[in-house]
């Protein structure tokens, strides 16, 4: 039976928005309960088996080097300081399966990967991308035809739309689509979904981004709180 067990993670990025914490540390690195947000995606996919991971890393990439460096299933590969992130996956091509998944280093979602790879392979398009409700970032104010505010709503799950949350698969064709220069957001899952060969997989559990130093407090909190949702499924 045809099987995925490669994992690329997206680690080169300079994490602008977290100044806070990212001037001598790659925001991949950055400690929740004492363990960098790479390591807890790591311990995401080796609740589904063993799998085996590829870093691209790029800024202050040596510590992620150091800290994975007796990893024997962790090849970490300096993918460029400025590169965007299709070109870090482009400049790891040779490294890749027939199949991979691609995820960035600072979200982290409790995806079942077994029903995400078998989502991928029971199709044969070249990717698929994970998507969910998006948490609106700001309350909510309800009120009614004459303008009488009725209630408010505390940052309420958006239910009408969807946004990639990463954990996406790919076969090796999707290679094809990148280049040195390409941010895979853009021109190459555009032109995937232009010729339908994308297709979405929705999760709807638990997902949150560490985009920010807010961010970055919340998800301390819940590890203090000893919850960790990342790792908890049904």
């Amino acid at each position: 039976m045809k099987k995925i067990s490669q994992v690329v993670l997206l680690a080169g990025g300079k994490g602008t928005r977290m100044r806070e914490m990212t001037e001598n540390l790659p925001k991949p690195m950055v400690q929740i309960g004492g363990k960098p947000v790479l390591e807890h995606l790591i311990n995401i996919f080796s609740l589904f088996g063993d799998f085996e991971f590829i870093i691209c890393s790029g800024y202050l990439g040596d510590e992620i080097s150091s800290y994975f460096s007796n990893r024997k299933n962790i090849k970490v590969i300096d993918t460029g300081l400025e590169t965007p992130t299709g070109g870090r996956l482009y400049n790891v091509s040779d490294y890749l399966n027939n199949d991979f998944i691609v995820t960035y280093g600072d979200g982290l979602a409790n995806v079942n990967i077994e029903s995400l790879i078998d989502f991928h392979l029971q199709h044969e398009n070249i990717g698929t991308i994970t998507v969910s409700n998006p948490t609106s970032r700001f309350g909510l104010v309800k009120f009614d035809d004459n303008s009488v505010v009725e209630d408010f709503i505390e940052k309420p799950k958006l239910t009408k739309d969807y946004v990639n949350i990463g954990f996406m698969v790919f076969n090796k064709r999707f290679i094809n689509y990148l280049n040195k220069d390409s941010t895979l957001e853009t021109e190459p899952l555009v032109s995937l979904s232009q010729e339908k060969e994308l297709r979405a997989f929705i999760h709807n559990g638990y997902f949150e981004p560490m985009d920010t130093y807010r961010e970055y407090i919340e998800l301390n909190k819940l590890w203090e709180s000893g919850k960790t949702p990342w790792l908890n499924y049904e």
